[in-house]
């Protein structure tokens, strides 16, 4: 089983303020998590701090807290409905371990949480240097309580910054074939992105290239989504795909390809032919440290944009708008467009990405309906000309700037959205950072299991060419038994994934 801790980062920036003290002492405060449900992964997301008041804690090089601030934390917890995170700081560097006088303290806090929250007993700790490690208490017998270690911290915002645990997630050794790549940034940088988990959304022109980028930078794992296969119409736009993989689903020739293409690297990939929109895509994608979405409708950038700000994962979407001109002799216009979605940057409602409106069309089915689409605008996103595979490699590219951007934080200068127009050779970075006032989604920070119980449905042209498809030797899907054995120890009949599951299998 796999562990980790997702955090907004402006509220990280809150936790650092307080836990990490000038004079060098350590401190303490509560936090308050909704929990995140993953294939292979069990998680939490933070979303709000609970600092002491006066009178709350005595810092005295080793520092407590009182039963007051205890109780006061466990009725907010109650009321809001969720886990709560222990946190104090050390004055030293790096991946902190436990003191013995630390392993007592959560021990005794982990049964009084569970019975105030019917959750798990978060532990984390901050080092001097900003880096969390983190635990989870989870009941094994009665009275007994074992702690779990998160194999990761995600922080996200105008920059991903990770906090590993090399004993969970240990450094890959690269051999000569990555020299040139890590003399780009470094071996610390390349530490930090090869043990990212990447999830793909889309595995059509753009996706493809960008899967390939991705092992060729030295990412080890992989989450291919995607339910379509592929037609010899694809042929000229899919990386890696010929004509001996028309019929099968794209996310299997792909990940064969991927494997066979990559450069003295041992990687994991999973590849599922499903949509996101499906209980088993949603599950898949939640697990990713980060998200490229690689489609083209409406729903799924909906679904994508909550994911986002729900669990503080960093989305990367991007989109080609290319037609002929009127005597259709030549281009009209082609611009690509790339940016990333994430706490504290622009959502891709507000940066109009898609409009609620066209998310119901594609629910009520009417997308898919010629009849209608031939009554709907010119300029509607369904009348957009198909796209080529050099326009692709341009938007992939740009995408996979964004992702390196996001890691890397070259000079400390985080990119906001970004559009090339082919015609001009323009490059237009003149958009929003921030959401617009009021938007909805800010709400949605920090909420994770509670926002992604909402968004799985069924997708009746997903399940279509899951029966057309021909069979490939790379098909893995998961096993529901495994899932709904490590979600209902972790969270049982509070997850919305084990009601799901119970439900339609």
């Amino acid at each position: 089983m796999n562990y980790k801790v997702n955090i907004p980062e402006a509220l990280n920036d809150v936790l650092k303020s307080h836990l990490i003290r000038p004079d060098g002492q350590e401190d303490l405060c509560f936090a308050l998590y909704n929990p995140i449900t993953a294939m292979g992964m069990a998680g939490a997301v933070l979303f709000e701090a609970i600092l002491p008041e006066q009178g709350d804690r005595d810092v005295h090089g080793n520092v407590s807290f009182s039963s007051k601030y205890l109780d006061r934390v466990g009725k907010i917890a109650r009321e809001k409905k969720c886990g709560i995170c222990f946190m104090h700081s050390h004055p030293a560097r790096g991946w902190q371990g436990m003191s013995r006088d630390d392993i007592d303290a959560e021990n005794m806090l982990a049964p009084r949480c569970k019975a105030m929250t019917d959750f798990p007993l978060l532990g984390m700790t901050i080092g001097e240097d900003s880096i969390w490690s983190a635990r989870f208490w989870i009941k094994d017998r009665p009275k007994s309580y074992r702690r779990h270690f998160c194999s990761k911290v995600c922080v996200s915002g105008k920059k991903l910054h990770v906090s590993y645990y090399d004993e969970l997630a240990p450094k890959v050794h690269f051999g000569v074939e990555f020299t040139r790549t890590i003399s780009a940034w470094g071996q610390d940088k390349q530490d930090q992105i090869s043990r990212l988990c990447v999830g793909i959304v889309g595995l059509g022109s753009v996706g493809s290239i960008i899967a390939e980028a991705l092992v060729k930078t030295g990412v080890r794992k992989l989450i291919l989504l995607d339910f379509d296969t592929v037609e010899r119409k694809n042929l000229d736009r899919l990386q890696g795909i010929g004509s001996q993989h028309v019929g099968q689903h794209k996310v299997h020739a792909i990940k064969k390809h991927l494997e066979d293409v990559t450069p003295g690297l041992e990687i994991s990939i999973i590849s599922l032919p499903y949509s996101l929109i499906e209980g088993e895509g949603l599950l898949a994608i939640l697990a990713s440290d980060v998200i490229f979405s690689c489609v083209d409708r409406p729903w799924p950038r909906y679904v994508l944009n909550k994911i986002s700000y729900a669990n503080a994962i960093p989305v990367i979407d991007g989109g080609i708008d290319a037609n002929q001109n009127k005597k259709r002799d030549n281009i009209g216009q082609a611009r690509w467009k790339s940016h990333v979605t994430a706490p504290g940057r622009i959502c891709l409602s507000c940066l109009g990405q898609y409009s609620p409106e066209d998310v119901s069309l594609e629910m009520s089915g009417l997308l898919e309906d010629p009849h209608y689409i031939q009554g709907l605008p010119d300029e509607h996103f369904a009348k957009r000309g198909e796209n080529v595979f050099a326009f692709s490699l341009g938007l992939a590219g740009m995408e996979i700037q964004q992702f390196l951007s996001l890691n890397l934080q070259p000079l400390g200068i985080y990119y906001g959205p970004k559009e090339f127009d082919f015609n001009t050779g323009n490059i237009d970075a003149d958009f929003d950072f921030n959401c617009k006032s009021g938007c909805e989604y800010q709400e949605l920070i920090g909420q994770g299991d509670k926002v992604n119980g909402n968004l799985a449905s069924q997708h009746a042209i997903a399940e279509e060419k899951r029966k057309s498809a021909i069979p490939s030797a790379e098909a893995n899907r998961p096993k529901e038994n495994y899932i709904l054995q490590f979600i209902l120890k972790l969270f049982g009949h509070r997850s919305w994934i084990a009601k799901m599951f119970k439900t339609n299998h």
